[in-house]
C-alpha cells in the first residue's frame, strides 16, 4: 500500500472556538463527516480567517485562490439584492483593452516571478542563518563543556543551548583566575561552610644567643693537680668521666684502673675556678633557653600543621618547618657538643629566616581564612558574585565565536534589508499593474455565459418561476427575478427559500471554481473547501449537488491519475464537510479505495466541548499489510460487514456470515438456498476440498462451507445446537478464509473485496 498523496497544503493545526490545538494531515481529497455543532463551519471557515495554521508544501495559494462555500459566500452573493460577480472569459469586441490587460499581465507576472526569485534567496539565507545559528550553539556548547561539568551548580540554562548562549552575549568578556573561582566555588557550595577556622599562629622570629659558644670555658685554678691536668688540656674529659664511673669502679680509674687517692675528688674540684664555674651555668641555662624556644616552635607549628583548613601551602609549611628542624637538631648536636667539652668553640646557625618565612606563609594561609571567613558570612551575595564571574569568563573564551557569529548575522541582515528594498519596489508596482488589470478586466469582461449556465442548473434542479439576469443600466452585474406574468417579472429579495438560496450559491460556486479568471481564458489553479451545501434541499437537489460536487472532485483526482478521462487539473486540493449522510455516502462511494489521494475524517465534540478530528483509517488485512480508508458513516450492511472483520469469536462470526450470505445472495443476488447450495458444494465442491501429498482426502473445507450454507435454512440465532456445526473447535481466520473462499468460488469476488475495503 502506497503513502498519502501530500500536496499545497499539507498540514492544518486549528485553534479556534472547540478547537485547542487540534492538528491533522490532510491528502488531495479530503472528506470530514459530523453532526451538527460538532465545528465544520469552524473548520471551514479557518481556512480563510487565520485561525488555522497551515503548513504548505511550496508556496502558498493567494487567498483569491482558496475559494470556501459556507454561510458566509451564501450571504455575500445572494442575500444581497442578486449582484453575483461573473466568471471571467474573454469578450471579443474589446481587443484593445485586451491586449492592454495582456500586456500588463505579462509585465505583472514577471514582476511576480522575480518576487519570487529573490524570496527564494531570502529563504536561502534564512537557511543559512539556521545552520550558522546551530552551529554557532554547538561551538558555544563545545567550548564551555568543562565549566559547565564543573561550575554547574552556579549556572542556568544547562539543558537549554539557546537560552544558554543567549546569556553569556550579556555580559563583558572577562578573564578570571579560575583557581580563585574554584575556591570561591567550593566555598559557597560547600554545605559544611558554617564552620569557623582558627588562623596559623605566629612564631617569635628570632632565636636565643649565646658569647659563651664561640669562648672556651676553662678553669684558672693554680693547684698542682689543676696545671697538670690544665697542661694535658683533657679537664672537662676526666671530669666527665669520674663524674660517670667514679661511684662504679669500686676506688680505681676507670681508664687505668690504678687505686685513685682519696683526696682525687678534691683535687679535681680544686681545678675549677669560679669563672668556669659560672660560664658553665650560664652555658647550660642557655641550653635550656634554646630547647624551650625550639619546643615553642615545635608546639606551634604542630599546632598549624594539624589546623583542618586545607591549602596548598600546608606543603611549603611543612616543608619549611621540616628544614627548620634539621637546622635546629644540628645546632643542638653542637650546644651538647660544647657542652661535653665546654673548651670547644662552636658556631650555631642562625634559625630567624626559617622563622621568618614560616610566619610569611602562615599570614598568607591567615588572608585564605580571612578570606573564607568574609565569604561564608555572606554566601547569596558570594554566589551572585560567582555567577557573574562565570558568565563574563565564559563571554571571554567565547569572544572570537560571538563575535564571529555576530558579524556574519549583521552581514545577512544586511543582504536581507537589500533584499526587501527591493521586494517592496517590486510589489508597489505589481500592484499598480493589479489595479490597471481590474479596471481593464471590468470594462471587458464578459458574465452571460455564467448566467445562463446558472439559470440552466436552476431550470434542470426544478426550480420554478426565477432566474438571474443582467440589471438593468449595470453591465455584467446581475439580479435574481421571479417571472409573475408572460413578460413581466419583479426583484426577489426576502422570499426565496432556503433551500433555493443554496441552490443558487453552490451554482455559482461552481461555475466560479470550474470558469476562468484571467484574459487568455486560462483557469487559475484553485483549492476548494465545501461545508455542507445540502441543508434545507430535498433528495432530488441534494443529489444533484452531489453530482457537482463529485464533477469537483474528480477533476482534482486528474491531478493524482488522469485515467477517469479528464484533461481538467485546476482544482489542486479539495475539502468537503457535511453531517448528512445520504450525501456523504453519495459523494464518497467511489473515492473509499483512492487511499493515496484521498481521506476520511470524523468530527466529533467531547462532553467537555472540545473538537476532535479523527483520521479514518484501518489496516489493511491481507500479505503486505499497509493502511486503507474507512468511512465514518455506515449503513446496517456495512455494519454487518465491519463486525465481520472485527470479531474474534467463532460463534459470533457464524452468525454473522449467515446474516450477510442471507443479505447478499438470497435478498439481493435472488439466490434459493437450495440453488445456492448446488452452484456451491455440488457443482464446485472440489474447491473445497484438499488432496494431500499421499493421495488422502480432507474435507474439512467442505463441511466448513457446508454448515454456512446450512445456516440460511435455520434461524440466526439458535443455529449453535451442535446439529449442524460446531465453531468453537475453530478459528476466525480459518472461518474467513472458508467465507471468502465462498464468494470467489461463486465469483463475487469483486464484491467481497469492495466490501471489506470499504468498511475497515
Amino acid at each position: 500500500m502506497a503513502n498519502k498523496v501530500r500536496v499545497h497544503i499539507t498540514g492544518v493545526e486549528i485553534n479556534a472556538p472547540t478547537y485547542k490545538g487540534v492538528t491533522f494531515e490532510p491528502s488531495m481529497i479530503n472528506f470530514f463527516f459530523g453532526g451538527n455543532g460538532t465545528g465544520k463551519s469552524t473548520l471551514a471557515k479557518s481556512f480563510k480567517d487565520n485561525s488555522a495554521k497551515l503548513t504548505w508544501d511550496g508556496d502558498p495559494f493567494p487567498d483569491d485562490r482558496i475559494l470556501v462555500y459556507n454561510e458566509d459566500f451564501i450571504r455575500k452573493n445572494v442575500q444581497s439584492y442578486g449582484n453575483i460577480p461573473g466568471v471571467f472569459t474573454i469578450s471579443e469586441t474589446n481587443a484593445e483593452k485586451k491586449k492592454l490587460a495582456d500586456q500588463k499581465s505579462r509585465e505583472k507576472k514577471a514582476l511576480e516571478d522575480e518576487i519570487k526569485t529573490i524570496e527564494a534567496k531570502k529563504r536561502n539565507l534564512d537557511r543559512e542563518q539556521c545552520a550558522d545559528d546551530e552551529a554557532y550553539l554547538t561551538d558555544v556548547w563545545n567550548k564551555s563543556v568543562d565549566i559547565r561539568k564543573k561550575y554547574g551548580a552556579s549556572l542556568s540554562y544547562l539543558r537549554d543551548r539557546k537560552k544558554f548562549a543567549g546569556k553569556i552575549e550579556e555580559y563583558k568578556p572577562i578573564a578570571s583566575d579560575m583557581s580563585e573561582v574554584d575556591k570561591l566555588y567550593k566555598t559557597v557550595w560547600d554545605s559544611s561552610n558554617s564552620r569557623a577556622y582558627n588562623e596559623y599562629k605566629l612564631l617569635a622570629t628570632s632565636m636565643p644567643s649565646s658569647p659563651l659558644t664561640r669562648k672556651p670555658i676553662i678553669s684558672r685554678s693554680n693547684t698542682e693537680f689543676a696545671k697538670f691536668i690544665r697542661a694535658l688540656g683533657n679537664l672537662d674529659w676526666v671530669t666527665s668521666g669520674h663524674t660517670k664511673y667514679h661511684d662504679k669502679t669500686g676506688g680505681k680509674c676507670p681508664y687505668c684502673q690504678q687505686i685513685l687517692p682519696a683526696t682525687f675528688s678534691d683535687s679535681l674540684a680544686s681545678c675549677y675556678d669560679e669563672q668556669y664555674t659560672a660560664d658553665k651555668n650560664s652555658f647550660s641555662e642557655f641550653i635550656a633557653q634554646y630547647k624551650a624556644v625550639l619546643n615553642g616552635v615545635y608546639q606551634t607549628c604542630t599546632a598549624n600543621m594539624n589546623n583542618p583548613w586545607i591549602t596548598p601551602h600546608d606543603v611549603d609549611y611543612k616543608s619549611k618547618y621540616e628544614l627548620f628542624q634539621e637546622k635546629a637538631k644540628a645546632n643542638m648536636t653542637l650546644l651538647h657538643q660544647k657542652e661535653t667539652n665546654l673548651s670547644e668553640e662552636i658556631d650555631l646557625e642562625d634559625l630567624s629566616q626559617f622563622l621568618h618565612d614560616l610566619n610569611n606563609i602562615a599570614e598568607d594561609v591567615n588572608k585564605e581564612i580571612q578570606k573564607f571567613h568574609s565569604i561564608t558570612r555572606d554566601i547569596p551575595a558570594q554566589k551572585l558574585k560567582l555567577s557573574e564571574t562565570l558568565w563574563s569568563h565564559l563571554a571571554y573564551d567565547c569572544a572570537d565565536i560571538i563575535e564571529k557569529h555576530r558579524q556574519a548575522r549583521k552581514d545577512r541582515e544586511i543582504q536581507q534589508d537589500n533584499l526587501n528594498s527591493v521586494i517592496i519596489d517590486l510589489k508597489t508596482k505589481v500592484f499598480i499593474l493589479n489595479a490597471d488589470i481590474i479596471k481593464l478586466n471590468s470594462e471587458t469582461v464578459n458574465t452571460t455565459k455564467a448566467m445562463n449556465d446558472i439559470n440552466a442548473a436552476i431550470k434542470t434542479a426544478g426550480f420554478k418561476g426565477f432566474m438571474l439576469r443582467e440589471k438593468p443600466g449595470t453591465k455584467y452585474v446581475y439580479e435574481l427575478v421571479r417571472q409573475i406574468g408572460e413578460n413581466k417579472c419583479e426583484v426577489v429579495n426576502q422570499d426565496l427559500s432556503e433551500g433555493e438560496r443554496h441552490f443558487i450559491a453552490f451554482s455559482y460556486f461552481y461555475h466560479m471554481v470550474m470558469g476562468s479568471q484571467s484574459d487568455e481564458g486560462r483557469v487559475e489553479d484553485k483549492i476548494v473547501i465545501i461545508d455542507d451545501p445540502v441543508s434545507s434541499m430535498d433528495s432530488g437537489i441534494m443529489h444533484m449537488v452531489a453530482a457537482l460536487t463529485r464533477q469537483m472532485i474528480g477533476i482534482c483526482y486528474n491531478n493524482y491519475d488522469m485515467e477517469e478521462g479528464g484533461t481538467d487539473d485546476h482544482i489542486r486540493q479539495i475539502f468537503c464537510l457535511t453531517h448528512n449522510t445520504v450525501f456523504f455516502r453519495d459523494i464518497t462511494f467511489n473515492r473509499l479505495a483512492d487511499y493515496e489521494c484521498a481521506s476520511f475524517f470524523e468530527i466529533t465534540k467531547n462532553p467537555l466541548n472540545q473538537t476532535t478530528i479523527e483520521e479514518c483509517t484501518d489496516e489493511l488485512q491481507t500479505t503486505g499489510g499497509g493502511k486503507i480508508n474507512r468511512s465514518p458513516v455506515r449503513n446496517g450492511y456495512d455494519a454487518l460487514w465491519h463486525q465481520y472483520l472485527t470479531t474474534e469469536d467463532p460463534e459470533t462470526l457464524m452468525i454473522v456470515i449467515r446474516q450477510i450470505l442471507d443479505a447478499y445472495f438470497i435478498q439481493m443476488f435472488g439466490y434459493k438456498n437450495v440453488n445456492l447450495r448446488r452452484d456451491l458444494l455440488d457443482k464446485k465442491k472440489d474447491r473445497f476440498i484438499r488432496i494431500s501429498d499421499d493421495g488422502i482426502e480432507d474435507r474439512s473445507d467442505l463441511i466448513t462451507a457446508e454448515a454456512m450454507i446450512a445456516l440460511l435454512n435455520i434461524g440466526a440465532t439458535n443455529y449453535n445446537d451442535g446439529l449442524y456445526y460446531d465453531p468453537s473447535s475453530v478459528n476466525t481466520t480459518y472461518l474467513r478464509n472458508i467465507f471468502k473462499r465462498i464468494f470467489y468460488v461463486l465469483e463475487q469476488n469483486q464484491h467481497f473485496d469492495m466490501m471489506t475495503a470499504r468498511v475497515r
